[in-house]
């Protein structure tokens, strides 16, 4: 959405230091060691991850996009027309914009009342900056600490880029409970002659939308590639089913070392469970049973470790 174009290149500044705004960056993919497999199986192996990253970006991108709200895209197009017409000087034409915008939002109080924040307009980026070497990890999770504890807290925002590997979602949202006061203070002011006021009024408005945030985890898409492709390799290839199983808690214990929902206990309950199967692959046992069971406490793992969050307004605001 090209209205919030400049928006997105200061959030990738104060959020993650590189550029959302009109831009996909795909960083390359890390995939099972070589030595792990043969070169056809690893081909397979890419292809399948990346189909998995893709579509989960996919299904990101729709989600998102199915909670934008066409009412409060609508009211903030209607601010920024009032202040383009404040700053030609048409007052009786900023007024009538007001009043659209005012009573598009209304709209949406009436029908949310409860609802704080609306969204407006979302970005999805495959952000992969994270090392594969767990004691790099370690290194740089003790570097950021260091510069926490020493209140250099711009070099430990730098440091942060680099333990981020996820399918990130950014979403930028209408405030309800201060953006229908500002319209209609503006409004007021308008009709009292303060012009510069009023225009000072709806720029602070526009400066203070929310931003909310979702991290898919790409060890865990990777983890769950392994899982799928282990189990399809299972009694034609054990070697190889074993090793991506091996990957698979590798990845899970690196999502956990990156800091995504660290302290879950179901990262032990996981890795136990994964060990279970290479016991069953290796004695050549059925597989199916466990698999189902383990898919699905995975997709409700994914599912909760990638909630949206919502830091402080103090800290969202555009």
């Amino acid at each position: 959405m090209n209205q919030y174009h400049r928006f997105f290149r200061r959030l990738q500044v104060l959020l993650v230091g590189i550029l959302f705004s009109s831009l996909l960056f795909i960083a390359p993919v890390h995939a099972v060691s070589s030595a792990a497999v043969s070169p056809e199986r690893l081909n397979q192996l890419d292809t399948s991850l990346q189909q998995e990253i893709e579509k989960e970006r996919q299904q990101a991108t729709a989600e998102a996009e199915s909670k934008l709200d066409r009412e409060a895209i609508a009211a903030i197009e209607e601010t920024k027309k009032a202040i383009a017409a404040i700053e030609r000087g048409k007052t009786q034409e900023a007024i009538a914009a007001l009043e659209r915008a005012t009573g598009k939002i209304d709209i949406l109080v009436a029908q949310y009342p409860k609802l704080a924040l609306i969204p407006v307009a979302a970005e999805v980026a495959i952000v992969d900056f994270a090392p594969q070497d767990f004691n790099l990890v370690d290194r740089i999770r003790k570097q950021v600490k260091s510069a926490v504890n020493a209140e250099d807290f711009p070099a430990a925002r730098e440091l942060l880029n680099n333990l981020m590997s996820e399918i990130r979602t950014a979403i930028v949202n209408l405030p309800l409970e201060r953006y229908p006061d500002a319209t209609k203070q503006a409004a007021r002011l308008l009709n009292e002659g303060k012009i510069d006021e009023a225009k000072g009024v709806l720029q602070l408005a526009l400066s203070t939308l929310v931003v909310t945030e979702q991290a898919r985890p790409l060890p865990l898409v990777k983890a769950h590639t392994d899982l799928v492709t282990s189990v399809t390799l299972a009694q034609k290839d054990r070697d190889a089913a074993q090793r991506l199983l091996e990957d698979a808690r590798a990845q899970l214990k690196l999502a956990q070392e990156l800091g995504y929902a660290r302290g879950d206990r179901e990262y032990a309950a996981f890795d136990k469970a994964i060990k279970n199967l290479e016991r069953q692959v290796k004695a050549r046992e059925n597989t199916a049973g466990a698999f189902a069971k383990l898919q699905e406490q995975f997709s409700s793992f994914f599912n909760r470790v990638s909630e949206v969050v919502k830091p402080d307004d103090s800290s969202n605001r555009t």
